[in-house]
Parts: structure tokens; C-alpha cells; sequence
């Protein structure tokens, strides 16, 4: 294969090399051998690739042997309206340290930047410009330059961000920028709001896991390889992607979708390894300062993250959480819309945090409130078996369409102009009111004073007989006054 056939970027195509599909028949991401091809041409080592990509340690997932079986188990068991997974007396999540661990060595989430899957900008003639574009031309010089980056972006496509056409999202492009040009940025949202959505569409019948299988089943057995004691790796800089088959290498691992079912009905909370050893256990996101959950966006979509629900697992004693259903929060992305990206932004600016601490003394039991375990039970579903073949519904659940929201938006905007007109009409007749109000108790006044005058005129006869009296003279002395003044005048005219 020459290098000129891997890096055209269009819509839902990369090149040559990946218009062929890369799907499975299980319906999850199988371990392509592609990627191992690009990296053959490539010639650089993984060391250098991993370096520069700025992945962390997320390239490794490729030597991982993907379970679908255990997906397809598990997909079973999640609970969509709080995105969590519901077993016998407990409940799990993938948490945003623990996708933070596996992918950037369990960097501080605190001092991270959020990635929003952007489409690149597009020149009127097209990726080409400016050097900008992947295109090679038969370049083997221009092929130097970008196929690190093309690499990325293919990487992204087929393991992280896979999807049912098997085709790379052009937005791959602008994630693998940011990730090869700009430090403190973090994929861990990303990835696990594409895994949350994953859940839920394969949930009520999708046939495609979009979202990095891979990454949710190490969590998966990482929980289900219990040991008696907590097992501390220490919080340093590793790999624990190239680690991952060491540790789990003893977990007698079911084989088979039945098998999975029946393993994962049968659990009980005692035999969870709730924290996982190499997990950082210093701070965690919990909750915000408006709300018990966050809102994370995905290439796909925004989900709802409630840590609340599973402090457990970071090491913390786990209360009776705020229980509402989540999936009215969840927001489908249509690629060609504008980004809600300030409503994720102010989620993630007001995050709460768990300061070091307040961690439980003993991190391997799970410690829980005495009334979390009612209040668990109460909650619990009288039939909890799973379906081992969920049917498609009409409609499909807990997505809500890009396209409605606006719509929606829109007519409460509308309803809200309506709104203020109306309150403000009642405004200037509450004024208008006020107005004769303040009219009426000055005429109110007034009649009042002549009221006060009459009672004083009463209360004073022989004074009120007095001035009339007074009155009535100057009444009579005016008149004589107006006579004595005409007969002058009329003696005047007749001379």
C-alpha cells in the first residue's frame, strides 16, 4: 500500500485504506489489523508516536483482544435514565478518573481543558489549504510531514470513536489537532459520554456499540478481579493500558454471552474490587454547584455523569444519592448544528470536588450509609433479569433529536416573548392603578379635612353663629358700597 492512498479526508471517508469496513459481525470494534498496517507505514515506533499524539497511553488499546460477548452481556444490565449498570444489590459506573487513568496516566481532571469535536474549518478550496490538508498528492514529502497526524486521526476513528459505517469521522481531524498542538486537554469526557450513548442505543436495539468497547471492558474486569485486600499500584505516570494483563491475569474470565449473564446476575457487592489499585484517590469530580450531576459531551451527543451514584469507587463512602431520571438530560448532536458548548463549559467550570481526605480507612470494603442499602432495595426492579435479546422499539428512548430541541427552544422563546409582553401590560396597569390609588386618597384627604371642618363648626356653634353674623354685615356694607359707587355714574351720563 503507498502512502498516497491513506490521508484523504471527506465527510465519512479516510482514504483508500478505510473505506473498507471496518465493523465486525459481533456488532462491536474487533482488533483491526489496519491500524497495525498504518503503523508499518508509518516506520515510526509507538514510543515516538505515543509522544508526540499526546494520547497518553490510549494508542495500546490496539493490542487488547476485544470481548463481545461481555459487552453484549452487559449491555443488559445499564440502566439508561441514570446511566449506571443495576446488578443484584449494587451499582457501577466508568467514572472520569478512571478514563483519565487508562488514558492520560491519571492526570489532575482539575487542570484539564475540555476537547468539543469541532469540524475543522473549510477553506473554499477545501483541506488543501494552507498546507493544512492531508492530501499527499504522491508527496513523499508532504506524507513526512502528516502521517503522524493521519495515523491519529485514523486511530481516533476506528478504536475510540468508531461508528456503524465503518467510516472516520472529519471531525477526528480536529480532535487529533488539538491533541498534537495544545497541552492540558483531556479526552476522558469524550470517550466516556460516547460510551454512555453506546449503552443506551445497543440498550433498545441498536446492532453497533459506537463507543471505545475496548476501554469499557478493562474497567469491567478491573472491578470484577477481586482481591481481599486493597491492592495499591501507587498514583504515578504508568501505563496501566500495557499493565492491564498482569493485574487481571488470574480472573478466570466467562466465556460466551450466557455465561456472562449468568456471572454478572449472580454478583453481590462483597465481590467487587470497588477501587481500583492505581487509581488516584486524592480528589474527584462528584457533582456541581447547581446540581448532582454534570453534563459531558460526546462526539455524538450530551450525557448526563452522576459520580454521586458511585463514590464507591472513588474511594469515598457512598450516601443515599439524588435520584432522578437523567435521560431528559441527554442531547443527540447532529454534526452540521451548532455546539451547545457553553452549556457543557459552565457544567464543567462549576464541577464540585472531593478534596483528599475524605476517603473511607478501608477502600477495598466499600463502605455505604446505613440507608443506602434500603434505600437501593426499595429502588430495585421486582423482575431484575435481563432479556438476553432485547427487541428494537418503534422509538428509541432517552435520545432526544437534535432537531426537536431547537424546535422546542424556539416555541419557548416564542411562548417567553409572549410572556413578558403580558407582564409587562400588567405592570403599567398595576401602575395605572397605583396612580388612581394615590388620587383617590388625596380626594380622600380632602374630604376628610372639609369632614374635620364640619366636626370643629359643630363642636364651636356660638363661633359659627358669631362669623355669620360678621358676614352678613360685610355682605350689606359691600352692597351700599356698589350703589353709592353707580349713582355717580349715572349723573355723570345724563350731564
Amino acid at each position: 500500500m503507498q502512502f498516497g492512498s491513506l490521508v484523504k479526508i471527506s465527510r465519512f471517508s479516510f482514504g483508500n485504506v478505510l473505506n473498507r469496513s471496518y465493523r465486525g459481525s459481533t456488532g462491536v470494534n474487533p482488533n483491526p489489523t489496519l491500524l497495525q498496517e498504518q503503523m508499518n507505514i508509518i516506520q515510526d515506533p509507538p514510543e515516538v508516536i505515543r509522544e508526540q499524539a499526546r494520547v497518553g497511553a490510549l494508542i495500546d488499546i490496539w493490542e487488547i483482544k476485544p470481548r463481545d460477548d461481555l459487552i453484549k452481556a452487559l449491555i443488559t444490565f445499564w440502566d439508561p435514565a441514570r446511566n449506571v449498570f443495576r446488578f443484584s444489590d449494587f451499582e457501577i459506573t466508568p467514572t472520569l478518573e478512571e478514563m483519565a487513568g487508562y488514558i492520560e496516566f491519571g492526570r489532575d481532571l482539575r487542570k484539564q481543558q475540555l476537547i468539543f469535536p469541532r469540524a475543522p474549518f473549510r477553506h473554499s478550496s477545501g483541506l488543501e489549504a494552507h498546507e493544512k490538508g492531508l492530501s499527499n498528492k504522491q508527496d513523499k514529502g508532504r506524507w513526512q510531514i502528516h502521517r503522524q497526524f493521519a495515523f491519529i486521526v485514523a486511530f481516533l476513528g476506528i478504536m475510540v470513536f468508531p461508528n456503524e459505517k465503518g467510516t472516520v469521522d472529519i471531525r477526528m481531524s480536529g480532535i487529533a489537532q488539538i491533541l498534537t498542538t495544545k497541552e492540558d486537554h483531556t479526552l476522558a469526557p469524550l470517550v466516556l459520554a460516547d460510551i454512555y450513548r453506546a449503552l443506551t442505543l445497543c440498550k433498545v436495539g441498536a446492532q453497533f456499540f459506537e463507543g471505545c468497547n475496548i476501554l469499557l471492558q478493562m474497567w469491567l474486569i478491573e472491578h470484577l478481579r477481586h482481591h481481599p485486600r486493597f491492592m495499591s499500584y501507587g498514583s504515578s505516570p504508568n501505563n496501566f493500558i500495557t499493565s492491564y494483563e498482569e493485574r487481571v491475569k488470574d480472573y478466570n474470565v466467562p466465556e460466551g454471552f450466557e455465561a456472562w449473564v449468568s456471572h454478572l446476575k449472580a454478583l453481590k457487592e462483597s465481590q467487587i474490587e470497588w477501587s481500583i489499585g492505581w487509581l488516584p484517590k486524592t480528589e474527584a469530580i462528584y457533582m456541581t454547584a447547581a446540581k448532582g450531576y454534570l453534563r459531558l459531551m460526546g462526539v455524538k451527543s450530551i450525557q448526563p455523569y452522576a459520580p454521586q451514584r458511585v463514590l464507591r469507587q472513588l474511594g469515598r463512602y457512598q450516601i443515599v444519592p439524588e435520584d432522578e431520571d437523567l435521560s431528559t438530560q441527554v442531547i443527540e448532536l447532529h454534526p452540521e448544528a451548532a455546539l451547545p458548548e457553553a452549556l457543557v463549559q459552565q457544567d464543567w467550570n462549576a464541577c464540585r470536588y472531593l478534596k483528599n481526605g475524605t476517603q473511607v480507612p478501608d477502600i477495598a470494603k466499600g463502605e455505604i450509609d446505613s440507608g443506602y442499602a434500603i434505600w437501593f432495595e426499595k429502588r430495585s426492579c421486582v423482575n431484575n433479569e435481563p432479556e438476553p435479546e432485547p427487541e428494537r422499539p418503534a422509538k428509541r428512548p432517552h435520545v432526544q433529536a437534535f432537531d426537536d430541541i431547537i424546535q422546542e427552544r424556539l416555541a419557548r422563546g416564542e411562548k417567553e416573548k409572549a410572556y413578558q409582553a403580558e407582564i409587562h401590560a400588567l405592570k403599567e396597569k398595576l401602575r395605572n392603578m397605583e396612580f388612581n390609588n394615590d388620587l383617590q386618597a388625596q380626594e380622600a384627604e380632602g374630604l376628610k379635612a372639609q369632614i374635620r371642618k364640619m366636626k370643629l363648626a359643630i363642636e364651636n356653634s356660638g363661633r359659627s353663629r358669631k362669623d355669620e353674623k360678621l358676614i352678613y354685615s360685610l355682605t350689606l356694607k359691600a352692597r351700599d358700597s356698589e350703589d353709592d359707587l353707580q349713582k355717580p355714574e349715572v349723573e355723570l351720563a345724563n350731564a
